[in-house]
C-alpha cells in the first residue's frame, strides 16, 4: 500500500510541475479558445471548492471555476472524462486506494464538455458503492454495488484525499478542455 501511495503522489507531483511550468509560459496553451486562460490562469481557475461525505461513501463534490472566464471539463459519460477520481482512504494508518475503473466501455463514445461559467460551480457525485470502481483488491463494473459483496464505508475519523486528474490529450488542446490535478482532503466528523 505505501508503494502505491508514494506512485500516486509522485504521479500528482508531476502533473503539478508540468501544470505549474506552463502556467507559467507567457504564450497562449490553446491559441484556438479562449476557454483556455493564459499566463497562469488556466490550471490555477479549478479547484474542489466543497466536499460532502455520507458513511454510505457517497461523496458530493463541488468543482469550482475561480476565473471570470467560462472554464470547460469533460462529461464523465465517454473515455475523455471517465476514470479521472481517486479517493484516498487513510484509517487508523492504513491507506486503502480507490479508482475509477479505467475498463468502460461506451455505447456512443465522442469528447463531450460541461462548461463552468465564471465564478461557478458544478457539483460531482462520487459513489464508492456504485460501479466502475476499482478499491478493495478488484474493480466492480457498472451494475455491480460494492466489490465483490463487500461496501465500503466511512466512519469517524477517516481521511480522505479526493484527486481529480486529467491529461493532456489532443482533444482537449483543440477542445479548450482544462486539463491537470487537482486535489482536496476531508476528514469524516
Amino acid at each position: 500500500m505505501r508503494t502505491m501511495l508514494l506512485g500516486v503522489m509522485a504521479t500528482l507531483m508531476m502533473a503539478c510541475t508540468v501544470a505549474k511550468q506552463n502556467s507559467n509560459n507567457n504564450e497562449r496553451i490553446n491559441p484556438k479558445d479562449e476557454h483556455i486562460a493564459t499566463s497562469g490562469g488556466s490550471f490555477n481557475s479549478l479547484a474542489i471548492s466543497k466536499v460532502t461525505m455520507l458513511p454510505s461513501a457517497l461523496m458530493t463534490i463541488e468543482l469550482e471555476n475561480s476565473s471570470k472566464k467560462p472554464l470547460r471539463v469533460w462529461k464523465d459519460s465517454n473515455s475523455w472524462g471517465a476514470a479521472r477520481w481517486r479517493v484516498l482512504l487513510i484509517r487508523k494508518g492504513h491507506l486503502e486506494t480507490f479508482f475509477q475503473n479505467p475498463d468502460q466501455g461506451f455505447t456512443v463514445n465522442w469528447p463531450e464538455f460541461v462548461e463552468i461559467a465564471g465564478g461557478g460551480h458544478i457539483v460531482q457525485k462520487l459513489d464508492l458503492n456504485g460501479g466502475n470502481w476499482c478499491g478493495l483488491g478488484r474493480c466492480s463494473i457498472y451494475n455491480e454495488r460494492g466489490f465483490g459483496g463487500e461496501k465500503v464505508s466511512f466512519e469517524s475519523n477517516d481521511m480522505l484525499i479526493i484527486i481529480y486528474d486529467v491529461p493532456s490529450t489532443q482533444e482537449a488542446r483543440d477542445e479548450g478542455v482544462w486539463y491537470g490535478v487537482i486535489a482536496a482532503t476531508a476528514t469524516v466528523q
